[in-house]
């Protein structure tokens, strides 16, 4: 008797505890999804959350979308309960996944199920930002949360690139980025270490390819109405994990006079131009908190590139969403404060 063939699909797979992450996710791949649903005839999205180790089960995963947001019929949402439910949903499929978790260990049963059901792997990196957080580093005055950090992000990346040359897992076949430095580096870096590293090939990828950010895709590709009459902040969360990771959180006395300065900034800017303020939020940001600290002005969430198409001017801590406003030439200003710590203020420049 014949074999039955398998069915191929594409399909993203990425970790999301909840629906704030997973309106992330779309926000930041919703341009690339509509393209890819135009070629094919469905696309997977596979929440790997329930799949790692150490993870907290959970049954009921609301990926319901407001208004916001918006995915094309022929994507269908998939939440494995455990192993056996993915093997079971791999039955007479085959699947080409892009990659879009993480390389902590928590991860690696997902490389480990991977590699188990043969799935080759792509990773997009499209944001466009010059990857400050390779720069991120421990804080001479913490030294433990130093070391944890090490441990969890650098020796834990290390671990998987280790996996994946053993053939324990399998490597990323293509990562498409956008950042030239990386491709000229691995070419042109001429240390022992580096010709070693590419003479085995030795690298999580074993192919890099440059691409377009998704702000210039999106820009080039879209009729977009580009004004001037709105002064924009991207605001910092400013005990967010990437940074209280490094250090203590700041303590209320410190974010309250943070905040009490910037407004009086907004305000004179607001004076002195003639335009009103618009506050920026990151998706995993307090909404109805943000409210509070910025009283006299407009607070979004889930809305900033609409908000930097029409800003005569974008402030910001940092943020990799100000690549909307680089390529739409905004007049843009780097703001340091006092409360940032020095991961902070690098990631700024």
């Amino acid at each position: 008797m014949q074999k039955k063939s398998k069915k191929k699909y594409l399909a993203f797979f990425i970790s999301s505890e909840n629906n704030i992450s997973f309106k992330r996710f779309v926000l930041g791949f919703g341009y690339l999804i509509n393209k890819i649903c135009e070629k094919f005839e469905k696309l997977y999205i596979i929440n790997v959350a329930n799949l790692e180790f150490f993870s907290k089960k959970k049954k009921v995963f609301d990926y319901t979308l407001d208004g916001n947001f918006k995915l094309p019929r022929n994507t269908e949402f998939y939440n494995p309960q455990n192993s056996n439910d993915f093997k079971h949903f791999m039955k007479e499929k085959e699947l080409i996944g892009i990659n879009s978790f993480g390389l902590r260990v928590p991860e690696l049963r997902v490389f480990f199920l991977l590699k188990r059901h043969k799935i080759k792997q792509v990773q997009i990196s499209s944001v466009g930002h010059a990857y400050w957080k390779q720069s991120l580093g421990p804080i001479k005055s913490f030294f433990w949360k130093g070391l944890f950090w090490k441990l969890t992000h650098v020796y834990a990346y290390k671990f998987t690139v280790l996996l994946s040359n053993l053939g324990l897992i399998s490597k990323i076949e293509i990562r498409f980025v956008t950042n030239p430095d990386i491709i000229n580096y691995r070419k042109i870096n001429s240390s022992i270490y580096r010709k070693i590293f590419n003479y085995f090939k030795l690298s999580f990828a074993k192919e890099f390819i440059l691409i377009n950010s998704r702000s210039f895709d999106i820009i080039k590709s879209n009729k977009i109405t580009v004004d001037e009459n709105q002064i924009v902040l991207l605001d910092e969360q400013l005990n967010q994990y990437q940074w209280s990771q490094f250090r203590k959180l700041l303590d209320k006395k410190k974010i309250t006079e943070h905040y009490y300065n910037l407004n009086r900034l907004l305000k004179q800017l607001s004076n002195v131009y003639k335009k009103k303020i618009i506050v920026c939020l990151h998706p995993n940001d307090n909404l109805e908190l943000k409210k509070k600290y910025f009283s006299d002005f407009e607070v979004v969430k889930f809305q900033t590139r609409e908000n930097i198409y029409k800003a005569f001017m974008v402030l910001f801590f940092e943020s990799t969403a100000i690549t909307d406003a680089i390529l739409l030439k905004k007049r843009i200003v780097t703001i340091i404060s006092n409360a940032m710590d020095e991961n902070q203020i690098k990631a700024g420049f």
